[in-house]
């Protein structure tokens, strides 16, 4: 994932001028919480904490949409 993250979109032509982002909060606790993302291409499922006030990715796991295209 990193390895795609840092070069997926380098020529900016991978996004639509308006895409498609649904975040569902799936459970949120004082300082943790599960986050489902849907966007154009991908589902994203991510585990979050809050530290020092601010929200930040611990993990993430994802698929394309389409899992049987890639």
């Amino acid at each position: 994932m990193v390895l795609l993250a840092a070069s997926y979109n380098k020529n900016a032509d991978k996004f639509p001028n308006s895409p498609k982002k649904d975040v569902i909060l799936l459970d949120v606790s004082a300082k943790t919480a599960s986050v489902k993302l849907v966007a154009d291409e991908w589902i994203d499922y991510m585990h979050i904490v809050k530290l020092n006030g601010s929200w930040k990715i611990v993990h993430v796991l994802w698929q394309f949409n389409n899992a049987e295209q890639h």
